[in-house]
């Protein structure tokens, strides 16, 4: 329901600056030269910067190229050691930033250092000293209380210079972030936040509460931003690692327990505590400690309610989900569970989501892998991949692509979902025009892993000169090619549809992705029997909605 600023454009009308001094045409174009007699607003306003990126999106339909470039423009603030923190969707997949202080006319280069698209966030330098002069860091406040009042500011479409909207904190929840798929905490407020608003700061006084990061469609007085609490969060992560390595998981689904026959069959009190573990996936730490059918009642003893809430203050409850995403991957919690009518506490080690996704969820600032062989392209699963089908991707896209990508769970190490993106027409893939969208099953009876292992299985062969090269599609497809005709027709193919290189770059560096028993496959090993009707993961999912939502 909320999504990535995507508001009607209409004009706001932003609050006027403070400022009431009469017009000085003789200033300085820098902005250097404002006085010291502001109030604490004003003052603040002159941490607030305009965000200038050029940015070129993947073509996933056409992975060797990319999307023509685009120019947007968002808000960030300066903060302490020189840098500028702003929201990672307004400069994903950036080419160009620059920087604009308020009431300077130079647009100044900047640099990203540091992004967390789990949590909508990013850094900016400047190495330029002209940009610093006069410029003093925000600092942060803790979690305002509902209706308390908020002033956000920030450059917004319909105008070029800074704009001040103030506005009261409706509630405080964990909601989804539209940028990154996330449940993390936020902020929602009735000030008005538009395109371009992104990045800027919500303040009380001169301090920041919260960073400006999305609205929502055919509402109205409806904005977010993300509190200082996710804020802290990233920064820590940046100046501890020198990345964000993002937001850890648990690595199960769950549902609620508010039925009584449901608790009741689970020997659980009826007293609405705990949550039921439903599915937990294969690679997860988790699944050596914890059951399906465990229930969950309190974590790092925080009593879990039936709905899944806990406490967060006088009158507020959160998603318990926030228990989890509030700490980092390599942290240990604790659960107290019932299993049989027995009542225990288990450790649980967080996991790296990147590392249980068998579909991504997200691919920014990276390039799709792709591999062209005799005219057949293939690529990567992934939620980006599916999105290209447009908004309503889940009811465009191939259903057995979008069940893959809700149901799909990882059974190994680096295991993806190899896909028949096109057909590129020559004669040595007469009539597979049709034949796309198609998982990978097999190539010469060998199952394949992910992309790199499915490359590695081809250019084995060719190095063995087998005759022939047989692609197992699921739907009951096969698609075999000579070796011979392709190795003539490649480079016809690749000149004609202006490919520079048949292999996506991480495969051009990177070998085949081994599989955890480190044992080498070849087309030679005997042909594994392989269920080309079952997607992994799939064999009890049943239906498209997004079901029971995951501890993270």
């Amino acid at each position: 329901e909320v999504e990535d600023e995507g508001l009607p454009e209409n004009v706001v009308a932003s609050v006027p600056s403070p400022a009431d001094k009469p017009l000085d045409l003789k200033r300085s174009n820098s902005a250097a030269s404002i006085g010291d007699d502001w109030s604490p607003l004003e003052t603040a306003l002159q941490s607030v910067v305009k965000v200038y990126c050029t940015s070129a999106s993947p073509n996933f339909f056409v992975p060797w190229q990319i999307q023509p470039q685009m120019t947007s423009t968002s808000s960030g603030f300066v903060i302490n050691g020189k840098r500028i923190i702003c929201n990672a969707h307004g400069i994903t997949d950036q080419v160009f930033i620059r920087v604009r202080k308020h009431g300077d006319a130079t647009k100044y280069l900047a640099r990203m250092v540091a992004a967390g698209h789990d949590c909508d966030l990013a850094l900016l330098q400047v190495h330029d000293e002209r940009f610093w002069k006069g410029m003093k860091p925000l600092s942060f406040g803790k979690i305002p209380s509902l209706q308390a009042s908020v002033v956000v500011v920030g450059y917004p479409k319909g105008g070029d210079n800074i704009s001040v909207t103030k506005g009261v904190v409706s509630r405080v929840v964990c909601g989804t972030y539209s940028h990154s798929n996330q449940v993390l905490l936020t902020i929602q407020i009735d000030a008005a936040i538009n395109p371009g608003n992104s990045g800027g700061p919500a303040l009380q006084g001169n301090t920041v509460v919260g960073v400006a990061f999305q609205g929502m469609n055919k509402a109205q007085n409806i904005g977010y931003i993300i509190p200082t609490n996710v804020v802290h969060q990233f920064i820590k992560d940046v100046d501890r690692n020198g990345k964000f390595s993002g937001i850890p998981c648990v690595g199960l689904r769950w549902q609620k327990m508010e039925n009584e026959s449901l608790r009741k069959s689970l020997q659980i009190p009826n007293d609405n505590e705990g949550i039921l573990i439903t599915n937990i996936e294969p690679l997860a730490p988790c699944s050596k400690v914890l059951k399906v059918d465990d229930v969950v009642r309190k974590i790092d003893e925080v009593p879990v309610a039936g709905d899944g809430t806990i406490y967060f203050r006088r009158g507020e409850r959160l998603s318990h989900v926030h228990l989890i995403s509030s700490k980092s991957k390599k942290d240990k919690v604790e659960f107290e569970i019932i299993r049989e009518g027995k009542t225990m506490n288990v450790q649980v080690d967080l996991a790296d989501p990147d590392k249980l996704e068998l579909v991504p969820v997200n691919l920014y600032d990276q390039m799709p892998s792709y591999y062209v062989f005799a005219g057949l392209v293939f690529t990567v699963l992934s939620r980006p991949y599916l999105r290209a089908w447009g908004s309503s991707w889940a009811k465009k896209a191939p259903s057995l692509l979008v069940e893959t990508a809700f149901y799909g769970m990882r059974e190994k190490a680096g295991q993806q979902i190899v896909v028949l993106n096109q057909v590129l027409a020559a004669p040595v893939n007469t009539s597979y025009e049709r034949v796309c969208y198609l998982p990978v099953v097999s190539v010469n009876g060998v199952k394949v892993d992910n992309l790199a292992h499915m490359v590695e299985l081809v250019e084995t062969a060719e190095e063995n000169k087998e005759k022939f090269i047989k692609f197992k599609l699921m739907r009951d497809k096969v698609l075999v090619v000579e070796s011979k005709l392709a190795k003539m027709d490649s480079p016809e193919i690749l000149k004609r549809n202006k490919i520079a290189n048949p292999k996506s770059a991480d495969l051009r560096k990177d070998t085949a992705k081994k599989p955890e028993n480190n044992e080498k496959k070849g087309p030679k090993q005997q042909e594994e029997k392989v269920d080309d009707t079952a997607v992994p993961g799939l064999e009890k999912a049943s239906g498209l909605p997004e079901g029971p939502k995951p501890l993270t």
